[in-house]
């Protein structure tokens, strides 16, 4: 049998007086010891958060919300189109891409960039960005808008990941554009790699052009990471190590005080970039790019060194002792890492001696299977194995957080995509799972698929069956390319957002547009874990795929239709909402519909280039707080 290698390289240690001043830096990352401001951070500047952990400590984000009953919502303003990156907050401005206003195409490359006032969500100027490869709208896999815009006080940084990035101040003055090379044509559409900033540079994720120093003809489809200045729009370095373009980075802070950022290799659909595994990468002054540790695993009976068994399609977590990942075959596991030096410490079985907890439709209360192989355990009546099958754990991609002692992650559903699990599909269904990462024991509870809310009726939370939705945006059109765009997104395994750790809590994003809230404090992973199941508009009517964005007390979540401000009245009931529009459209409108109807474009004859709307002399749009 094979044993992983692991390659550890010495470098030259940085002077502990050049890391002490990356201490500003924002966009690094670990679920312990991350690097953050000595003031307490309110905003959420990038997708993984301030510190790029995925994570804030914060006792005030909001719990509870539901848009399909118009609850614990300040404002809601429509989009111009749908889009399915996160939000950025910073110094009272949001920041988020959609497509271009739909033109009844429902492939593109054109996106706009968005800047949000916060406190009222009027839609103060917008940049287009069109470039490279055209993405399908609304893709489960991501799309042109799938790159999270970066802000500071100061500037913004939008990325369309079909081919362009680029710099603005924060009153829309372009500061710089930046052609990316993207993915060529015979892979599918998958850029879920969110980029981050580090000090001054913006980290990407992209192919080396042929100009770039390094570059080799026979790498010519490998992604690198790659360190651009952030005010010049200069590549500054580009990692020693390929990474795949599924993988989503994550930088922070080594138990000795250097800066890294941990990234994979490996997946479907051949993938190029070897060899398959992780790397440290150094982020500390002079060594950017610089390999510290590479994990190299090996073959071994039942488990071939392949991008079935290793997939780095996850976030790339790692904490102030341990990396992290998944393996799928020989039996589904969690690998673990010592964060220094890369070298395998422990294998946690995802399928041996685990507690599972579904729920029965019949008693209407949940039945726990404690202490036993999953193999044992069927699935739900919707799902029914056949004889000789048996379930298997495919984490849900990038659905995995480690925090609070835990990596916690989502299961596929009714998947076979592992060709190497033993016969049957993947499972528990449309559940959570949690790894004690000091003991190995796991669980899994079942969630609600989607939960049906109209007003004056008792809400029904829907578990153990498939569930489709449509995909459209705030005018109504149909605007997604293909049917796996319409489903709950758990059997395709779509690319949720990746998951937040707001305080105790952990909110997992899906893409019916529910939000799931767990306590992550719990001592057994049972229903009353559960906080919350909360909606972003009516069931089967709302799709999303991307996750909530915190900033002083509130949160900022989006759908194909809409961004919502969320409040942190968590005893509130009901939403305090004026009637009509902002004061600075002099407008009023009766219905959504109607109010819809009249913004669809909201920018003047002589305002063109399809700016939603300018950044500069052209009216803003209004933004609507409807009354139905």
């Amino acid at each position: 049998m094979g044993m992983p290698t692991t390659h550890l390289l010495i470098t030259q240690p940085t002077p502990i007086r050049a890391w002490h001043a990356l201490i500003p830096l924002l966009g690094l990352a670990c679920a312990v010891g991350p690097l953050r401001a000595a003031e307490p951070v309110r905003d959420w500047p990038q997708a993984g958060g301030p510190d790029g952990s995925w994570s804030l400590a914060v006792a005030d984000a909001p719990l509870r919300w539901s848009v399909a009953l118009d609850q614990h919502l300040a404002w809601r303003t429509p989009l111009p189109n749908g889009g399915q990156g996160n939000i950025a907050v910073a110094a009272g401005r949001i920041y988020l891409t959609t497509f271009a206003p739909f033109d009844g195409k429902k492939q593109s490359n054109a996106i706009l960039g968005h800047a949000i006032d916060q406190q009222t969500g009027r839609i103060l100027w917008s940049v287009p960005l069109q470039a490279g490869r055209n993405s399908p709208l609304l893709y489960a896999f991501s799309d042109s808008t799938s790159w999270t815009p970066i802000c500071d006080a100061a500037h913004v940084w939008f990325f369309n990941s079909s081919g362009e990035m680029g710099c603005w101040t924060v009153d829309g003055k372009e500061v710089w554009r930046r052609q990316i090379r993207t993915q060529p044509d015979h892979f599918p559409f998958n850029r879920q790699c969110e980029p981050m900033l580090v000090g001054n540079d913006l980290i990407t994720v992209e192919p080396l052009a042929k100009d770039d120093a390094g570059y080799r003809a026979d790498r010519d489809e490998w992604n690198y990471l790659r360190g651009v200045d952030k005010l010049t729009g200069k590549t500054r370095w580009i990692a020693e190590d390929g990474t795949t373009f599924y993988c989503t980075p994550v930088a922070g802070r080594l138990p000795d005080g250097r800066p890294a950022v941990l990234h994979g290799r490996g997946g479907p659909h051949g993938v190029p970039e070897t060899p398959i595994g992780l790397t440290m990468t150094s982020l500390a002054p002079g060594e950017e790019g610089k390999t510290i540790w590479r994990f190299s695993p090996a073959a071994e009976p039942g488990g071939p060194l392949d991008g079935t068994t290793w997939m780095a399609q996850y976030n790339a977590t790692w904490d102030q002792q341990h990396a992290y990942w998944f393996k799928n075959a020989p039996e589904e596991s969690q690998i673990v890492l010592d964060v220094m030096t890369g070298v395998l410490v422990a294998t946690q079985s995802l399928v041996r001696n685990v507690d599972v907890r579904q729920w029965d439709e019949a008693t209407h209360a949940y039945h726990a299977t404690l202490h036993a192989s999953l193999r044992d355990v069927p699935d739900v009546p919707a799902y029914a194995l056949k004889p000789g099958e048996v379930l298997h754990v495919l984490p849900e991609w990038h659905s995995n957080i480690v925090t609070h002692g835990h990596t916690w992650f989502l299961c596929t559903t009714n998947n076979r995509r592992n060709g190497h699990a033993p016969n049957g599909h993947s499972g528990p269904s449309h559940s959570v799972g949690r790894i004690d990462n000091a003991t190995g024991a796991v669980a899994y509870l079942e969630l609600p698929v989607g939960v049906e809310r109209k007003p004056g009726q008792e809400e029904r939370r829907i578990y153990g069956r498939s569930l489709k939705t449509r995909a459209e945006d705030s005018q109504g059109h149909d605007i997604a390319d293909e049917d796996r765009s319409r489903t709950d997104g758990w059997e395709v395994d779509a690319f949720f957002s990746s998951p937040v750790a707001l305080g105790d809590h952990v909110y997992f994003s899906t893409l019916l547009g529910v939000t799931y809230v767990l306590d992550a404090n719990a001592k057994v992973l049972d229903e009353h874990a559960l906080t919350a199941v909360n909606d972003l508009g009516a069931l089967g009517e709302t799709w999303s795929l991307s996750g909530p964005a915190y900033s002083n007390g509130m949160l900022y979540h989006r759908s194909s239709k809409e961004l919502v401000a969320i409040t942190g009245k968590r005893g509130a009931s009901g939403t305090t909402r004026s009637r009509g529009v902002s004061a600075s459209s002099g407008a009023s409108f009766a219905t959504r519909a109607e109010a819809t109807k009249r913004i669809a474009h909201g920018v003047s004859a002589a305002c063109t280039r399809s700016l939603y709307p300018p950044p500069h002399g052209c009216a803003a749009a209004p933004t609507v707080r409807w009354r139905k």
